[in-house]
Order: structure tokens, then C-alpha cells, then sequence
């Protein structure tokens, strides 16, 4: 049978436009809609997330917006208007089954999430990231592609780890 749910997407810029193409190769959804304040061919803007339509046609919602504060903010609004915040995680990523990734999370491909790992919501965990056993990350932590985030280790809310960053166990010594 063939998929017919649409998702909805907050952000059309490259990750959101990413992540609606990895949606929907993953058969998952038919299509996207975006809302976006600044780009064309959307289905509105930010403000209208709260339309009965769009709730009705898109049960799903993902905030895909670089500004970890506010795609914490966003992630608040879908949930307050009645939206499902879904985990995405792709094909190609490996997620240990002891790993509890929080609502909204997405990983990207050849991104790997040891045991025990923990995220808080609408964390983005990019290709080739790597968050060894135990770390927890608070919410919308961005771990930029080729982070890496040792066993252990804590890294706040709203926190982009970036390319080729090492957040450090606590036990590791500078």
C-alpha cells in the first residue's frame, strides 16, 4: 500500500529540505509540507502551525532549524498544538537498541549512537557524529557532522558541537 501521510517541516532551507528527501525515501511519508518565514513554495509561514489543515494533513512535525534556542521553541509550539514530534533516524545510521533518543531527534547518516546514550528533545545528530556510551545531551543539541562526544560525557541544552569537536569524557584529563 502506498504511503499517503504527508509530514510537516518547520524550516525550508538545506537541513529541512534534506530532511524532507530522507523522509521520504525512507517510505515513511508521502511528501512534505514546510512552513518557513523567508522561503517560496511553502504552505505558509511559522505562525500557521496552529492551522486545523495542516494538523489534520500532517500529524507529524519536525523542527528542522539550524538556531538550536529556537527550534527548542518550535518543537514547544508543535507539541502544544497537538503535533506527534517523531524520532527519525536514517537507514544508514547505526542506534544502540539501549539508547533513548528524546522526540524530534533526527540522525543522519553514519552517525553512531552508543549504549545508554540520552538525548533531550529535537536533538540533530549529523552524519558521521559519533556519541559514545552514556553521554546525554540536553535538548536541541546540534552534534555537527564528524563530532565526536566521548563515553560520559554531558553537553548542555542548545549546544552545537561542532565539526571535529571532542567533548571529553569527565574522567579524561585535558
Amino acid at each position: 500500500m502506498a504511503q499517503t501521510t504527508r509530514v510537516l517541516i518547520l524550516g525550508k532551507g538545506g537541513f529541512g529540505t534534506q530532511l524532507a528527501e530522507m523522509l521520504v525515501q525512507s517510505g515513511q511519508y508521502a511528501g512534505a509540507f514546510f512552513l518557513d518565514d523567508n522561503a517560496s513554495g511553502c504552505a505558509g509561514t511559522m505562525a500557521e502551525l496552529t492551522r486545523a489543515d495542516l494538523l489534520e494533513a500532517c500529524p507529524d512535525a519536525f523542527a528542522a532549524v539550524g538556531n538550536n534556542s529556537f527550534r527548542r521553541q518550535l518543537l514547544d509550539r508543535l507539541a502544544a498544538a497537538g503535533y506527534r514530534l517523531p524520532v527519525f533516524v536514517h537507514p544508514a545510521a547505526v542506534v544502540m537498541p539501549s539508547a533513548v533518543l528524546g522526540p524530534g531527534t533526527v540522525v543522519l547518516p553514519f552517525c553512531f549512537v552508543g549504549a545508554r546514550v540520552r538525548t533531550g528533545q529535537g536533538c540533530i545528530l549529523n552524519a558521521g557524529a559519533i556519541l559514545d556510551h552514556d553521554a546525554v545531551l540536553g535538548d536541541a543539541v546540534h552534534a555537527a557532522p564528524g563530532a565526536i562526544i566521548k563515553a560520559g560525557a554531558a553537553v548542555e541544552a542548545c549546544t552545537k558541537v561542532e565539526s571535529g569537536q571532542l567533548i571529553r569524557s569527565p574522567w579524561d584529563k585535558p
